[in-house]
């Protein structure tokens, strides 16, 4: 019966001392990345470069950097705008390797203004570390301020200024302020 009591007391003595320990700064990086809250960002690109555009010479280095590290092949031809210009333009196309779809999410889009385009990978979203933690005055909620990195994929060199379908896309650090709440089972982001 005393080892019983005793047993009790303990776990709640454990319990209590638990529960009054403060978050610190690996532990709220733990929550946080297990969480998963950063979010990849996407663009669409054109599938193809024309000679006659602004961004071809550009283009086609990152496109040979993107054929030297296996992620696609490409293909060139002379093609010609309309009949009544007779000067011949070349055209370089892209064609994704398994490796575009499977890391980079190369995806097909239906042909548009400009020709033929793909959604792909632009940046990878992840948390680099916790700035700072500010407590509630009973130490029941945290206020996490974390700093999270964007690095560019391999064809980011592909997307045209005027292309960028969100802000993800010009920020290369941002700060983000998320919450967590102190249960009796530990800390969890607030949802």
């Amino acid at each position: 019966m005393k080892n019983q009591f005793l047993f009790i007391i303990y776990s709640i003595a454990f319990t209590l001392n638990a529960c009054s320990q403060k978050l610190t700064k690996t532990e709220a990086l733990k929550i946080i990345k297990a969480n998963n809250i950063t979010q990849n960002c996407y663009c669409e690109i054109n599938v193809t470069t024309r000679s006659t555009w602004k961004s071809y010479e550009e283009d086609v280095k990152v496109i040979k950097a993107l054929e030297r590290e296996g992620i696609i092949t490409s293909s060139s031809y002379k093609d010609r705008l309309s009949q009544l210009d007779r000067t011949g333009h070349t055209v370089v196309k892209i064609h994704p390797l398994e490796r575009a779809t499977y890391e980079y999410g190369f995806e097909k889009r239906p042909m548009g203004f400009g020709g033929e385009k793909a959604k792909v990978l632009y940046s990878t979203a992840s948390i680099s570390q916790v700035l700072g933690i500010s407590l509630s005055n009973n130490d029941k909620e945290a206020k996490v301020l974390i700093e999270i990195r964007y690095d560019l994929s391999p064809f980011a060199g592909l997307v045209g200024r005027k292309s960028f379908p969100s802000q993800c896309h010009q920020k290369q650090i941002e700060e983000k302020e998320i919450t967590l709440i102190k249960y009796d089972t530990g800390w969890r982001i607030r949802k």
